[in-house]
Order: C-alpha cells, then structure tokens, then sequence
C-alpha cells in the first residue's frame, strides 16, 4: 500500500478521561488503521465502545491523550497554527448523529450552511453566499425555499440534509459521519444513505461511516473495522467480513442481524461473546492473519485461524 493512497492514517490512537481520583476510562486504547482516498471506511460496535470518540478525537473536538493522526501526510495532533487549523477544519468536516441537537435552533437554515462560508471567507458577496446555499439545498435534495426557514420546521431526515449541506458547504476532502442515520426512521435511513453515495462519487468525497447498525455499514463501505471496548478486534473488507468473521466479537455481532425470511428467524443462532473464552497465555496483538484481514488475537489463535 503506498503512502499515497492514504488519506489518513491513525497510529496507536488513545482517548483517555479520568473518572475519579484514580480511575481513568480507556475509551480509546491504541487504535491503527488507516483509509486511502476516495474510500468509505465503517467503523462499527456497541455503544459505549468507543467510535464516536474516536471520531471526535480525529476531528480535535477532543485533544488526544497519545497516538498520531496523519491526515494528507501532516500530523495534525498536538498544536497546530492558525491557519494550518483552519485548513484543517476546512478539509474535514463532520456530521453529526442527533439532527435536532446539532443545528442551532436560533439561526436559519441559511445561516447555519453558510457558517463555514463566513468562517473561510470563501463567498464575496451576500448574493453569492444566497446563491451557493441555494446550490448546496438543492444538492442534499431540499428546495432553496427552505433557506429562510428554522431547524424545527424541517422533519428529522431534512435536518439530517441539511447537517450534510453544512459539511458540504467548505468542499471537504474528508468527512466523519458519526451514526448519521441511527436517529432517523428505517426508511428514511435509505434515502441519506443512498445520498452520501451519490456525493461522494460527485464530489470525490472519503468517508469515516461510524454506526452500530452492520447491515447498513455493509452497503455503504469498502472496508469495517470492529471495535470493542475502544480497541480494534477486527479489520477486513466489507464482503470478507462478512462472509468469513473471524473474531468471536464479530461473529457475536453479526448472529444477532434479523433478515425478513421466516424460516431464518426461526433458526437464528445467537452468539454470545465472552472475552474469557479467549487464550490468555500471552496478550493479545492487531495480526494480519490473511492478506487485509486484521484480527485481534494471540500467536496461537493466530495459528488456529490461518489453519481452519
């Protein structure tokens, strides 16, 4: 894999927050992996295991606690100036899981998309900050009307638009979807989906899916990482994930996916997971066991999963 391709690249990322005098909650606890350009790479797990946080944590809405964060070959951790942070902002951008939450409910539409717009100084004019709004509304699939209007006018699948037409606004290289459809109706989750598609083959767009729900991460990613408990446990393709688990974990998530066939359901085995089951001779480590394929596992599981 050549440097090039990669957009970005995590190296051993902690998130750590002290709970306590002296607890501290490892949220994040030695991540690496990283996504080439032009990809839609899915993070997914329980909540609580930590993928928001490590997408917050990309975005420096939180300082790290230890690890890189290279992004377009600079490490964007740790200070940064003025101007390398405002290009920074620019190239990424976030959308965010709650669509009531994250649109202030003071400013109108057009305000809250033209935000970056002023922050950047990308528009001249009122005219041409009016005009880009109402290129980008019609963009997300909503009517430039709609500009004048407030977040609580809009039903949750239109803020979600418009929290996408925010992020657009600045022309990003790179955008973190932070469960951006777990808040949305099942079939409104399809239509935002299938738009993020659709941009991303416009505007050549590198996504960070983050969600817990692997039916949907399956469609819309290249590859999916596993979390569990703020470490990767699993990394592979989307289709070899899923047709070859090979993490307990994983193997516990995916049993527990419904399909719509009867005869399925009837017969659905549960997985339980249980990290006691697992060898405890040595510490486990993040090992290629085939080509692209990541496990979290010792040498001897290692050994046991080559051969199978």
């Amino acid at each position: 894999m050549s440097e090039a391709q990669n957009l970005l690249e995590i190296k051993n990322l902690k998130q750590h927050f002290p709970s306590g005098r002296k607890n501290v909650i490892k949220a994040v606890d030695g991540l690496t992996f990283n996504i080439k350009k032009g990809e839609t790479f899915g993070l997914v797990g329980e909540s609580g295991c930590g993928k928001s946080t490590t997408g917050r944590t990309i975005i420096r809405l939180y300082d790290a606690t230890d690890g890189e964060v290279i992004f377009d070959g600079e490490n964007v951790q740790g200070k940064l100036s003025k101007d390398k942070q405002l290009e920074f902002n620019r190239k990424m951008q976030m959308i965010f899981q709650d669509p009531y939450a994250s649109l202030n409910p003071r400013m109108t539409v057009e305000d809250i998309i033209s935000e970056g717009l002023d922050i950047h100084g990308l528009v001249k004019t009122q005219k041409e900050r009016q005009k880009r709004v109402h290129e980008l509304l019609e963009t997300v699939g909503l009517n430039k009307d709609h500009a004048s209007r407030y977040p609580h006018e809009f039903s949750g699948g239109q803020r979600q638009r418009i929290g996408i037409a925010r992020a657009l606004a600045v022309e990003p290289d790179f955008i973190i979807a932070d469960e951006p459809i777990s808040a949305l109706d099942v079939s409104i989750q399809a239509q935002v989906v299938n738009l993020m598609k659709k941009l991303q083959k416009e505007q050549d767009l590198t996504y960070l899916f983050i969600a817990h729900d692997l039916s949907m991460v399956k469609y819309i990613s290249d590859r999916i990482g596993v979390m569990y408990f703020g470490r990767l446990v699993e990394l592979a393709d989307a289709d070899e994930l899923y047709k070859n688990p090979m993490h307990p974990y994983t193997k516990s998530l995916l049993s527990a996916i419904p399909l719509p066939d009867p005869n399925y359901e009837r017969n659905r085995v549960r997985v339980t997971y249980d990290p006691k089951d697992h060898d405890q001779s040595e510490e486990p480590e993040f090992r290629e066991v085939k080509p692209g394929h990541w496990v979290l596992c010792t040498t001897k599981e290692m050994d046991a999963l080559q051969n199978q």
